[in-house]
């Protein structure tokens, strides 16, 4: 839903998103406690096994360009960085006036020196990490948390228990342990790149932002990653869906995606083949009222694609384009659905685990015996053979493997594809999770069968689009997909109950977190990349 329901009632949305529970402001103190702790943890923690100059993979091209930019260097650029300059531009845009303005206030009291204000430098690698470390959880925890109240503002004025459900399920997705451990305590664009994304979807979903404000988000998101594109797109098929609602009533009796998409164009062909003054009337409101909801969005993507092709010879990667050339990939949806049943593990299990209902959706889709069971009784089994017909023959054709997956032995995908898919094991091994993608695409589509079908139609447009042209298989891609996912399915906040889930889901995360970060600080291992015996760690 790109805008609240109040919203499409023709009342304000619920703007008041700084809810206070017990004194304490819920949007401001968690982000603050949050940033605080990953700030501990990469001073004293992480920042003390690393060299004051010792890069973790990637943060060799991304540090020394942000440097750069700190010093105004806006023209020199790595050829190997595919991502747009956002996180650069940031990082520049905080630290050197920041450092500044703390070194000059140091001399002042005469703790230093102007010798010592001269050298210090204002992008150094612990700073730039620290603006990952301090400001990208945060800022994720408060843009999700803010989408939340905006997106379901009945349910969250209820009870306190509904609101501390939505700070946990915040916190959750703030700690989400591919990001956050250990990306957010590294110079990478990952952190930034999906607190990016919420933020300008946060400012997307209230009337109340200033068009320009949502260009800016809107912006700075592809900025910092140029498949979040797509996402601008999906927020504006949702808004095309609920004009088309709005104007012509019709739609909103469809009862799936098929007729949902059939009546829209016969009230549209209607309109445009009859010269009938009320239809043509109709149809220039609608045009009129798209225009105006999705103008912010609009002007963010025309001037991304005119990037793309005029300055950018039709690439989207701006660097490095030999090893990120898009290709067919739809095996990556199957991955993706294995992903989310992973993460989702702790959330099912422990709504299961209390025998509650949040509707009548929750015992069908989270207890694989009943789901099975209505599988087998209200889908027809020659669809079901269809669909693992089709599953199977992607895995026979589509099992390919990026150069970078099968060289790099630091990521644990790595050694999943080795234990799995590589040549030298047995062939009906890649065919084992076939009944589980099935399950993965049927439970993730009939979860958001609790949000709108204009939802669920910009999903399964925009999600296939940004991941089957992805060629290395990489979880860092699958998070955004999965956290949208996770908010438009995340509706009921009224029972204690998923109070309890959503605390054993950040539990389960926080656990998750500690082992990753674990293995990646004190299990390094000698390095195969090169002959030069320098130390490696395992990660994403």
């Amino acid at each position: 839903m790109a805008a609240s329901k109040a919203a499409r009632r023709g009342q304000k949305p619920l703007v008041q998103y700084s809810t206070t529970i017990d004194g304490l402001n819920a949007s401001i103190l968690p982000a603050v406690v949050l940033s605080t702790v990953t700030w501990y943890l990469l001073q004293y923690i992480v920042q003390p096994l690393f060299g004051p100059d010792e890069y973790y993979i990637d943060e060799e091209f991304h540090v020394p360009q942000a440097q750069h930019y700190c010093r105004g260097e806006f023209h020199k650029w790595d050829p190997k960085i595919t991502t747009l300059p956002g996180l650069y531009l940031l990082s520049s845009i905080v630290l050197v006036p920041f450092i500044k303005i703390y070194d000059t206030i140091l001399s002042l009291f005469g703790v230093l020196d102007n010798d010592d204000l001269r050298v210090n430098d204002p992008c150094s690698l612990v700073a730039l990490r620290a603006v990952n470390a301090v400001g990208a959880p945060a800022c994720l925890y408060y843009a999700y948390y803010r989408c939340q109240l905006l997106l379901f503002p009945d349910e969250n004025k209820k009870t306190k228990i509904t609101k501390w459900t939505c700070i946990f399920l915040a916190l959750n997705v703030a700690t989400f342990p591919v990001i956050y451990a250990p990306y957010s305590m590294l110079y990478y664009t990952d952190a930034w790149a999906t607190a990016s994304v919420f933020l300008w979807y946060s400012s997307h979903l209230s009337n109340e932002t200033h068009s320009l404000v949502k260009i800016i988000f809107g912006g700075f998101s592809v900025l910092c990653r140029q498949t979040n594109i797509a996402w601008l797109v999906f927020a504006s098929i949702i808004d095309v869906c609920h004009c088309a609602e709005q104007c012509f009533p019709t739609i909103k009796n469809s009862v799936s995606i098929f007729s949902y998409i059939q009546t829209s164009i016969a009230e549209l062909y209607y309109c445009c083949s009859i010269k009938k003054k009320n239809k043509s009337k109709k149809l220039i409101e609608f045009f009129q009222k798209c225009l105006r909801l999705t103008s912010p969005s609009i002007i963010v993507i025309v001037s991304f694609i005119s990037f793309v092709v005029l300055l950018n010879n039709g690439d989207i990667v701006v660097g490095d384009r030999h090893a990120h050339i898009p290709r067919f990939h739809p095996m990556q949806l199957c991955y993706f659905v294995i992903f989310v049943l992973a993460f989702s593990l702790p959330w099912l299990l422990s709504q299961t685990y209390y025998q509650r209902k949040i509707s009548n959706s929750v015992n069908k889709h989270f207890n694989l015996v009943k789901a099975f069971n209505e599988i087998h009784n209200n889908t027809s089994k020659i669809f079901v053979l269809i669909l693992l017909i089709i599953i199977s023959g992607l895995v026979y054709f589509n099992t390919i493997a990026h150069p970078y997956l099968l060289a790099d032995n630091r990521h644990y995908t790595f050694y999943v594809w080795r234990l799995l898919f590589s040549p030298s094991k047995p062939v009906f091994l890649r065919y084992l999770p076939v009944p589980f993608y099935a399950y993965g695409l049927w439970l993730v589509d009939r979860t958001l069968m609790q949000s709108s079908i204009a939802y669920r139609l910009a999903y399964w447009i925009v999600t296939p689009l940004i991941l089957c042209a992805q060629f290395l298989l990489e979880p860092r891609y699958f998070v955004v997909p999965y956290l949208m996912y996770r908010l438009h399915s995340n509706i009921y906040f009224t029972h204690f109950y998923t109070f309890k889930a959503a605390f054993i889901e950040f539990i389960a995360y926080q656990v998750f977190n500690f082992i990753i970060m674990w293995v990646f600080l004190y299990s390094p291992f000698i390095s195969t990349m090169d002959n030069t015996g320098r130390l490696d760690r395992f990660t994403w």
